[in-house]
């Protein structure tokens, strides 16, 4: 048995309850004042105030210290920490520090190249896994194999976010928002990648993602719905396709704004698809 730490900007589905399973908050700065997500600000307070605060809003990792103490307080002596990418946050590096400082005997940290339910998909396999009685190395191996896999495709309703982050050009932006184009991105290895532009309301495009992701999904694996802002259709989208529900958190909604949604699920090998 091992012990599973996991951070704050990953998303489990909604219900998720596990036994031997720790949360690390990322902080969230609004102005002067720094909040730890879900400690001290809740995810419907988050979304209900950042459409008129967005401009004051920034997110930063967790210190080494937030991860020392979430390692060394398990009582186990196999540890396994998930962070959100590297390539697009610290947070990993922070546990990383954690895990060399810390007294217990294996501290393995792994970098999901993902965030929000794309990191989620593997932590719930993680945690499954662990449940089932396997031992952390065979765990650890099978995700790095999984996360080769690990889609997480997102539809983002504004662009003034990620233009206030550069994330794009504010000339990119500008024209983006004239056309009321919507951004649909994608993590590769890591990395946040524009995937396509789309017209429309931004919970329509997802229905066309989710479409989209079932034809290349291995449904032995986690498939999940992901959503910022709740609207109802949610519940029969999720149901029609037999997926889970996950509420996204306020370091990704920093950047991506209200009204974004998402799909994540493990792509099929490719002897599936043929």
């Amino acid at each position: 048995m091992f012990h599973v730490i996991i951070d704050s900007a990953i998303d489990l589905p909604e219900g998720s309850t596990f036994d031997d399973f720790s949360l690390v908050p990322l902080y969230v700065k609004i102005d002067t004042q720094y909040y730890k997500d879900v400690v001290d600000i809740s995810r419907d307070e988050f979304f209900r105030i950042l459409p008129n605060e967005y401009d004051r809003i920034s997110t930063s990792q967790p210190n080494m210290e937030d991860f020392l103490a979430a390692i060394n307080s398990s009582k186990h002596e196999d540890v396994l920490v998930m962070t959100i990418s590297s390539k697009i946050s610290g947070t990993y590096n922070s546990a990383l520090s954690a895990a060399q400082e810390s007294d217990k005997k294996n501290v393995v940290v792994l970098d999901t190249w993902n965030l929000s339910m794309g990191a989620g998909v593997l932590a719930l396999m993680a945690l499954n896994m662990r449940n089932q009685g396997l031992p952390l190395e065979d765990v650890v191996n099978k995700l790095y194999e999984l996360r080769e896999r690990t889609r997480f495709w997102a539809v983002i309703a504004t662009l003034k976010n990620l233009m206030r982050t550069g994330r794009i050009s504010r000339f990119t932006g500008l024209v983006g928002e004239i056309l009321r184009v919507k951004p649909v991105v994608e993590l590769k290895e890591g990395y946040i990648v524009p995937m396509r532009n789309e017209r429309g309301k931004p919970f329509n495009i997802l229905q066309k993602l989710v479409e989209e992701a079932e034809g290349n999904a291995d449904r032995s694996y986690p498939f999940i719905v992901g959503y910022t802002d709740y609207v109802p259709e949610i519940e029969q989208l999720v149901k029609e396709h037999n997926a889970l529900l996950a509420r996204g958190n306020p370091i990704v909604g920093a950047y991506t704004g209200n009204n974004t949604f998402a799909v994540a699920y493990v792509e099929k090998e490719r002897e599936q698809k043929e």
